[in-house]
């Protein structure tokens, strides 16, 4: 489970990126997280993952204390930044065993279980690729691959489609919702309102560093509506990103 408290995230000196936001998403749900850009939403990713502290409040992940414990935190969590970044000299293989070392994977499953994914999302023909060749969505792949493969209870996604094929978006529809239905916990930001009611069982929606709604998801139509009403003044308003 994911738990804020009065979170506050002020940036040189003076901006507030987050301010004073308190929200808590349940094991298994599948909660977008939206909202103009500039609004708060990868700032809250980045303390939420124990990349950053916030300057008030207090998260929790899974009964963890952020702040106090990241280490711990990091390893219960899968994470795709809005812009993530690999080592492209590597191929995918090098790289997803570099991660699954990372979390300490035993050898006796660490090859199957990257060739497993490798070939789910398509890639295993490229294992031995380097990855500066890719193009964006296959990087967004390996990158999707990374935050699922040491089979994490909670997912932080921040827009993680983006440059994605529809096959492969449609794919990752139905895998989150497989995994959700095993009890994983996402948190997936998005700009894409027509994914929404597709896709996850609620939304929160965070403007200014402030949640201005916060609605269970529970007829397409009705949603779409409503997260528009919420959105289409704002959504695309700012080109600022936090």
């Amino acid at each position: 489970m994911i738990k804020t408290e009065n979170l506050v995230k002020v940036y040189n000196g003076s901006k507030k990126a987050l301010d004073g936001i308190s929200f808590s998403v349940e094991r298994g749900e599948i909660c977008a997280y939206i909202g103009p850009n500039g609004a708060g939403k990868s700032t809250t990713m980045k303390i939420l993952n124990g990349m950053i502290k916030p300057d008030g409040g207090s998260a929790w992940m899974n009964g963890i204390n952020v702040s106090e414990n990241p280490a711990d935190v990091k390893r219960i969590t899968g994470y795709v930044p809005e812009s993530g970044a690999l080592f492209l000299s590597l191929s995918p293989y090098e790289y997803l065993e570099f991660v699954c070392r990372m979390y300490e994977i035993p050898e006796k499953i660490l090859k199957q279980r990257i060739f497993s994914f490798l070939e789910t999302f398509g890639l295993k023909e490229e294992f031995s690729t380097p990855m500066h060749t890719f193009s964006k969505g296959m990087k967004q792949k390996v990158l999707i691959i990374s935050s699922l493969i040491h089979d994490p209870e909670i997912i932080l996604w921040d827009e993680p489609f983006s440059g994605i094929d529809y096959e492969t978006s449609l794919f990752l529809r139905n895998l989150t919702k497989e995994l959700a239905s095993d009890g994983k916990t996402f948190l997936y930001s998005t700009h894409v309102i027509e994914t929404i009611s597709k896709l996850c069982t609620r939304f929160i929606f965070i403007d200014s560093g402030v949640i201005r709604a916060d609605e269970l998801i529970t007829n397409e139509n009705k949603t779409d509506e409503l997260i528009r009403k919420f959105t289409e003044k704002t959504l695309y308003g700012s080109k600022e990103k936090t």
